[in-house]
């Protein structure tokens, strides 16, 4: 009975605040930063969770799993219609690399800085410093684009061809993240003592590749025709149930699985547009459950998570500005673009977010809750700073 009391709290408190959220009122920097990100959500989901009230309990968090993995396979299929081959092919291929090395480069920085620094927590076993490392630098190499959109439509930019590079940079970084993230899984504690780790990735990709084209067939079966909007929501739904369900039951990860779902899907249905539109629409909602869900699992119960937190933001910053010179040696028109400009890269955004939640689902126990309870206080901490940098050096005359 708690986890239907707890599920309708969630969801009247959801679709009851998102109308309020990502709305521009005249509040100071750092606060409108918070308040339009809709990171308020996560002080929610602390005070639901085991620190305070403890509506989402243990029973209760594991009962409402379900909706957790549909939240991840919804927020993976609408992040790859992002990838539509077509239109990457309409960018200089340079460009693409350049985009793809700033990323390497971060993701290479932070897991080297993060692995050494479990140093301090020698009661971590190897393997599962390995996948928090991963993990983690996954979600640094992510870059918002909504404080940029934001900026583009309100304000006079400084340097608009910089800010549209800086765009370009945030959008493929994401899906260099998300195919790294998907090596945590190569490392988990019930196979990895006891098989090779060449046996699990060929087991891991296999069983991902069948799941994918089975899911692609069954689908195309269904899009094969013109459906009436209440039909394909209906069909739509139906995928986002049974892939996230099916990447459940193979213990894999909802979010990845749905993601090359719905690479797949923007590349070959015709009804592309009408099933973006769809996935588009419940976006938000779907945000700040994953927000709420996030807040209710965190830990932070001394001083020592503080190393790591640090160790997080120095090196994701150090892993942003040299992916940024990077980004600038590869291109002929580099002295157009400042070199400051790496700090527009800061803003994480909300992919990090669905990724610490995967893993929370993949890798339960209670160190797991305190990684990402740092990695929370990372991202919200960047993008403040983030969308501070990205205002100073984009826009003038702003009313701040």
């Amino acid at each position: 009975m708690k986890i239907f009391f707890a599920l309708l709290i969630i969801i009247t408190i959801v679709f009851g605040g998102y109308h309020l959220t990502f709305r521009q009122f005249r509040l100071p920097l750092i606060a409108r930063t918070f308040y339009l990100s809709g990171l308020e959500f996560i002080l929610l989901g602390i005070l639901l969770g085991p620190m305070f009230f403890n509506v989402l309990d243990g029973n209760s968090i594991r009962g409402l799993e379900p909706l957790m993995a549909l939240l991840l396979g919804w927020v993976g299929m609408l992040f790859g219609f992002q990838f539509e081959i077509s239109m990457l092919r309409r960018f200089p291929s340079i460009q693409f690399l350049a985009a793809i090395g700033e990323g390497l480069i971060t993701l290479v920085l932070v897991f080297v800085g993060i692995y050494m620094t479990f140093g301090f927590f020698p009661e971590v076993p190897i393997n599962m410093k390995v996948i928090y490392s991963i993990a983690l630098a996954a979600t640094a190499a992510c870059t918002a684009q909504t404080g940029l959109a934001l900026m583009a439509s309100a304000n006079q930019i400084v340097n608009r061809d910089s800010l549209n590079l800086i765009c370009y940079i945030s959008s493929i970084g994401g899906a260099g993240a998300l195919v790294v993230y998907g090596f945590v899984f190569l490392f988990r504690p019930e196979t990895s003592s006891s098989v090779s780790f060449l046996y699990r990735l060929g087991v891991e990709a296999g069983m991902t590749i069948i799941a994918c084209f089975s899911l692609l067939l069954l689908y195309t079966l269904f899009l094969t025709k013109w459906r009436r909007s209440e039909e394909l929501n209906l069909v739509i739904i139906g995928m986002a149930v049974l892939s996230s369900g099916m990447a459940s039951m193979l213990n894999l990860s909802p979010l990845l699985l749905n993601f090359f779902m719905g690479f797949w899907l923007v590349n070959l249905s015709i009804e592309k547009e009408r099933i973006f539109n769809l996935l588009i629409s419940v976006e938000k909602p779907v945000y700040l459950m994953i927000l709420v869900f996030l807040g209710a699992h965190f830990k932070f119960d001394s001083a020592w998570p503080l190393i790591l937190a640090s160790s997080y933001i120095v090196f994701r910053s150090l892993g942003k500005f040299s992916g940024w010179f990077l980004v600038l040696a590869l291109r002929p028109d580099s002295k157009k673009h400042s070199p400051k400009l790496g700090l527009a890269l800061i803003d994480q955004g909300g992919l990090p977010l669905a990724i610490l939640l995967d893993l929370l689902l993949g890798f339960r126990g209670e160190f797991t809750k305190i990684v990402i309870s740092v990695a929370i206080v990372g991202i919200v901490f960047n993008d403040i700073i983030g969308m501070y940098f990205q205002k100073r050096l984009f826009v003038i005359n702003s009313d701040e």
